[in-house]
């Protein structure tokens, strides 16, 4: 959550601006998208967590000009194709507050034909003072300064495109752009006027602020145009305000501030409308009418909910939820642990993140061998660090954002020097060789024509490995990591190289009592990550482990296997009460979502250290990977109408690899549910790899410290996935990146229209196309009494449960009671009595025919 909070009611005090109070004001809502490299999805509107979900949405669209809900025929369309159903509409009029005869105006209405369409508010980002005095003096500042500012910024904060540097070592934003104007053979278009040259010199406040009294003409109105000038180019003042406050979110480290570059955007502005109009311009303050142009401490961040479509949205939702929980409900009884029978010890355990693209993997894999047990746990699976690969120039975190690892993890390769590669690798010589002009020409134009040809062959002619790309789970035959602390020196930046066994002891041991699994290991238990891979994919990093920082979770698989496989590490857990027999063997694997593939890992230890059962999972993984191929399919187009399995796998191999696919795969689409329980809640039910499942023991947690634990991964992480795909398909245009088809990578940092757009954020429409967007359930089968305790403790997570930013239920596993979390208190939740879950033998008979979301259904058979 944003440390600072949106006052609705600030108010400039009069003659007495304070420009780093008006910045760091109005700073928080700009977006909070990090840089490429560290795809991270969030609450889009984090900065409106304080508010109800609806209020939120309403004061957003009328600052950003953004839709709040999906138009009125959309809802009503799912109405005549039964996804919302009638039930779904009582309880949403209930929500409302209002009395049963208004409750029946508002029911009329919502069947009525919406005649003015489903426009965007009039907003401040699009209806407000600048762009009312733009069009009044006829400049189109956006289209003429843009350019300028974003070609600065992009050469500036240039992450490894670039050929040449462009700050020299330690040069600010500032003194870059200082040196260019003062010191350039070619004066720096319009810089060279001289309403410019005359204030280079003076301090940024009093630049921005004599700027702001020529364009403005009233210092009530400088906070405001400050705004909409940063909100006419949200990515990029976004990025910079990440920047300035994290400078390590960049590889190669800037000195910029949100100050700076206002400084420069607004000399700008100032120095074309006054080349073009001359010295006597029309001013913001001298524009008729003014007081009718939305102004910023007028109504703006008044909330006005449009009640018939918040009506549909939450009819819509419980429509949804209403299957999950129903389903649920006929599950509870065999979830309850058994008092008296032993029970049986699997044939194999498989670990497996959370992501819900997990989901249906871990239903085949059940439903193919019925012995082998799976879990769900968050994908960095306890085990925190800075992973640097042997061939990678720097470390990066392998665990969820919230938490600052202390330790550093390095591999290494068991090969002779001589064989080591002489040169890394990334980044490491980008920027360091020289450069000419003569010779650049001819590499453009001899090896140039070479890769054009490849890549016109690869674009007629894919093949199914991944060009120029080294695969996702490669790993050097012989490769080890350094887990095992030597001392306790820690390097330049404060890191432990490495863990003790008691620190290892202590992140294993947590893991498996978080999930309930603390007796009755399997012989084999394997430790399942899962990364993608895909060719036409800039922002690949949302499709890896979003436990993982937006990595491939390999690391640490391979890290929790090596581990838990130590006698030194199990002999500490047996003090902690959890007995690893002797026979049972941890192995590491990944899985490639894209591709539906599987890399084991450490395969070359299993000679001494054998793994039995290894080859008989395989076997049944790869089954479940075609199986699982041919479910992702449906959504596909240009996938094969057969029903084979074979078919299907190859057509998501292909469409991996192929440089023309936007689609490689959907991604998170249709996330809508977060289960925390025991598996025999979900493992008979369908639930079309719509739901993020943790493991978790109620009887065990009394007090509710592990819930504590999960919850605080799960509702970051899980919300943010959630309401990054909700916001970006509710308006892809305002909170989306649009179509990814003209993208292209700007410095490393983003992505753009073209070569001069803004930095575009959120998600593209190609990812959310086929998304419901419905907020997220999180349904917890644990008495509310423990969960009173948890939720007390939630810190700042507990806004998203109060403000209905995620809906909570509680599931009483001995009574089967469900609770609906509300700010003050529980409320029952009454499932339709009319309504009965819709039942299938297996999983491969519900999907036929299907190319749309399918509503939740009990497994009545197992049947292989």
């Amino acid at each position: 959550m944003t440390s600072q909070r949106l006052n609705q009611n600030h108010q400039p005090e009069a003659n007495a601006f304070d420009l780093d109070a008006c910045i760091n004001y109005l700073a928080p809502w700009l977006p909070t998208q990090a840089p490429i490299k560290d795809f991270v999805y969030h609450n889009t509107l984090e900065a409106f967590q304080h508010l109800s979900y609806h209020e939120a949405v309403s004061v957003a669209g009328k600052l950003y000009g953004a839709l709040s809900y999906l138009p009125l025929e959309d809802y009503q369309q799912m109405y005549a194709d039964g996804r919302i159903r009638n039930h779904g509409i009582d309880w949403a009029l209930a929500q409302t507050g209002c009395s049963h005869e208004q409750q029946h105006e508002i029911r009329a209405t919502l069947f009525e034909v919406n005649k003015a369409g489903h426009y965007p508010p009039v907003a401040l980002a699009s209806h407000g003072i600048r762009n009312t005095w733009l069009t009044r003096v006829e400049v189109d500042l956006n289209s003429l300064a843009h350019p300028i500012l974003f070609r600065l910024l992009a050469g500036f904060l240039d992450q490894g495109i670039s050929h040449w540097l462009l700050p020299k070592e330690g040069e600010s934003f500032w003194e870059v752009f200082k040196r260019l104007t003062q010191n350039s053979l070619v004066p720096l278009y319009p810089f060279n006027e001289p309403v410019v040259t005359e204030l280079l010199d003076k301090s940024l406040d009093e630049i921005i602020l004599t700027c702001l009294a020529k364009i403005t003409g009233s210092e009530a109105l400088y906070e405001q145009y400050l705004l909409e000038m940063m909100l006419a180019h949200p990515g990029w003042s976004g990025m910079v305000r990440i920047v300035e406050r994290n400078p390590k979110s960049l590889l190669f480290r800037r000195k910029v501030t949100l100050k700076e570059t206002l400084a420069v955007e607004l000399l700008c502005e100032l120095a074309i409308v006054q080349k073009r109009k001359g010295e006597g311009f029309l001013t913001v303050s001298e524009l008729p009418n003014l007081h009718g142009i939305p102004l910023l401490h007028g109504d703006v961040l008044q909330p006005n909910i449009p009640l018939r479509l918040r009506v549909w949205h939450e009819a819509w939702e419980w429509s949804m939820y209403v299957e999950l929980l129903a389903a649920i409900k006929t599950q509870l009884p065999a979830a309850k642990p058994p008092e008296t029978a032993a029970k049986p010890i699997p044939e194999a355990q498989a670990f497996f993140c959370i992501d819900e693209r997990e989901c249906s993997i871990r239903r085949y894999l059940e439903e193919i061998n019925p012995a082998i047990e799976t879990f769900g746990m968050a994908g960095f699976f306890g085990i925190d660090f800075y992973y640097q690969g042997m061939d990678d120039a720097y470390p990066v975190a392998q665990c969820p954002i919230v938490i600052t690892p202390k330790h550093l993890i390095r591999e290494a390769s068991a090969k002779p020097a001589t064989e080591k590669k002489t040169q890394k690798a990334g980044f490491d010589n980008i920027h360091f060789s020289k450069h000419t002009m003569l010779r650049d020409w001819l590499y453009s134009q001899l090896i140039g024509i070479g890769y054009a040809l490849k890549m016109a062959w690869n674009v007629f002619r894919p093949s199914s490995k991944l060009p120029r790309i080294k695969s996702l789970g490669e790993v050097e035959a012989h490769s080890h990591l350094h887990l095992l602390r030597e001392n306790e020196e820690t390097n330049e930046d404060g890191h432990l190289l490495g863990f003790s066994f008691q620190e290892m002891a202590d992140r294993v041991g947590g893991l498996l009592r978080n999930i309930g699994l603390t007796q009755n290991f399997a012989p084999l238990v394997v430790v399942i990550a899962h990364g993608s891979s895909s060719v036409n994919n800039p922002l690949f990093a949302a499709y890896d482990c979003g436990a993982c920082a937006s990595k491939p979770g390999s690391p640490n698989a391979r890290a929790f296997a090596w581990m838990a496989n130590r006698e030194e590490v199990r002999v500490l857990l047996r003090n902690q009460s959890i007995d690893i027999p002797d026979t049972t063997r941890f192995i590491s694997a990944l899985h490639n979502t894209s591709r539906d593939e599987i890399t084991y890992f450490d395969q070359h230890e299993l000679a001494q250290h054998p793994a039995p059962g290894l080859h008989k999972f395989k076997q049944d993984m790869q089954h479940a990977l075609l199986r699982n191929a041919r479910e992702r399919c449906r959504w596909f187009e240009l996938a094969p109408k057969s029903n084979s399995n074979k078919d299907a796998h190859e057509h998501v191999i292909s469409r991996a690899s192929s440089i023309f696919e936007p689609r490689p795969e959907m991604d998170h689409s249709n996330n809508l549910y977060a289960i925390v329980g025991p598996r025999a809640v979900t493992r008979h039910l369908f639930i079309d790899r719509r739901a993020f499942m943790h493991s978790y023991a109620p009887e065990t947690d009394v007090q509710g410290d592990i819930l504590l634990r999960i919850l605080s991964a799960v509702i970051p992480v899980c919300g943010g996935i959630n309401l990054e795909y909700l916001f970006s398909r509710i308006d892809n245009s305002v909170y989306g990146a649009g179509s990814k088809l003209p993208h292209n990578v700007i410095g490393l940092l983003g992505v753009a229209n073209g070569v001069e757009g803004d930095l575009r954020t959120g998600l593209p429409q190609q990812a959310i196309e086929v998304h419901e967007p419905a907020r997220l359930l999180i349904v917890v089968i644990q008495n509310t009494a423990v969960i009173d305790k948890t939720v007390a403790r939630l810190g700042g997570l507990k806004e998203w449960l109060d403000n209905d930013w995620v809906r909570f239920v509680a599931c009483e596993p001995d009574t089967g009671h469900m609770f609906l979390y509300r700010k003050n208190g529980w409320e029952d939740v009454e499932l339709p009595a009319d309504y009965i879950p819709q039942v299938a033998n297996r999983s491969e008979e519900i999907i036929l025919g299907h190319h749309k979301a399918i509503p939740v259904h009990v497994l009545s058979g197992r049947v292989s």
